[in-house]
């Protein structure tokens, strides 16, 4: 069967998200769950454009308080700032007051320890969120971005990159070259990726992203439970095919998600109509050559 991904677009964000989470409703399924876990994105705590807008959270958290009435945790860790600060700054504190949300800082987080590899291709071990991975269902839900070191950035690195810890610079470490990294963010994404991805593309970023690059006027929003699926289609709109994308390569190759296009279930708007090309980052020659064979026989791909 085809996994479902909605499209919306329209001149409000809240209700693009809403929409789009209506359009897989039955998909959603968290009537058996006691621990939801919401993921944002503030890689800076200030630049809102880089960062989770509250009002692509909101109607998030709505939906899921119309069908759910458990714990709900929502949480991102920052190297410098701790991250309730960031909440303030983004104005979420009565949002998550409203709908019985926790804050949690995962730069405080306890730790599970997942084996990566360095840029000499030996393995070796960082600590990471035991939040995330032990969560009922996880939630992410960030804008998209062009990336300097892998290209675009979405739900599934929303996530992986999430979990390293701050504390012990592994975050830091994860990055070992285009080639590797995008391995690494394979081995964290297999760990424990996405139960659902929410794109928020009401402002995208293009250029030096994910913190430096230019706003991008897109007012589109995407879910899907496949969170393979839902960076695909975003990242072959931005004008990134998803097969150049290394890490959604891997996780496609592997059976953990759909990449091809005509093999999804599209919902919603077409998106040949909200196509943009998003100009890329200033190191994207770079970054375009991640493909190595040492990873690709690690893999058996």
């Amino acid at each position: 069967m085809k996994p479902k991904v909605s499209l919306t677009t329209g001149k409000n964000r809240s209700t693009n998200i809403e929409n789009a989470l209506n359009l897989i409703k039955n998909d959603i399924n968290i009537d058996d769950k006691n621990d939801v876990f919401i993921k944002v994105n503030f890689v800076d705590v200030r630049n809102q454009i880089c960062a989770t807008h509250v009002e692509a959270v909101r109607p998030l958290l709505k939906f899921i308080r119309e069908r759910y009435d458990g714990k709900i945790r929502i949480g991102e860790s920052h190297i410098f700032t701790d991250i309730p600060e960031a909440f303030k700054n983004y104005g979420y504190l009565d949002t998550c007051k409203e709908f019985d949300a926790e804050i949690v800082d995962l730069k405080h987080d306890e730790w599970e320890m997942i084996r990566i590899f360095d840029a000499e291709f030996q393995p070796f071990e960082i600590h990471y969120s035991k939040t995330m991975l032990d969560c009922d269902y996880l939630i992410s839900i960030t804008p998209p971005k062009a990336h300097d070191a892998v290209l675009v950035s979405m739900g599934i690195k929303n996530v992986v990159m999430g979990g390293p810890s701050h504390i012990y610079d592994d975050k830091v470490k994860v990055h070992q070259g285009p080639g590797v990294m995008n391995l690494n963010l394979y081995l964290m994404a297999i760990k424990r990726l996405p139960d659902l991805t929410i794109i928020d593309g009401f402002i995208g970023m293009e250029g030096d992203g994910p913190l430096w690059g230019q706003a991008v006027d897109w007012k589109i929003a995407l879910a899907s439970c496949d969170a393979v699926a839902a960076d695909s289609l975003v990242a072959d709109m931005m004008g990134f095919p998803p097969e150049s994308v290394g890490y959604l390569y891997y996780l496609a190759k592997k059976g953990y998600g759909v990449g091809e296009i005509s093999q999804m279930d599209i919902l919603g708007a077409n998106p040949d109509d909200l196509r943009r090309t998003f100009k890329p980052h200033s190191r994207y020659e770079d970054q375009k050559r991640w493909y190595d064979e040492r990873v690709t026989t690690y893999l058996g791909i």
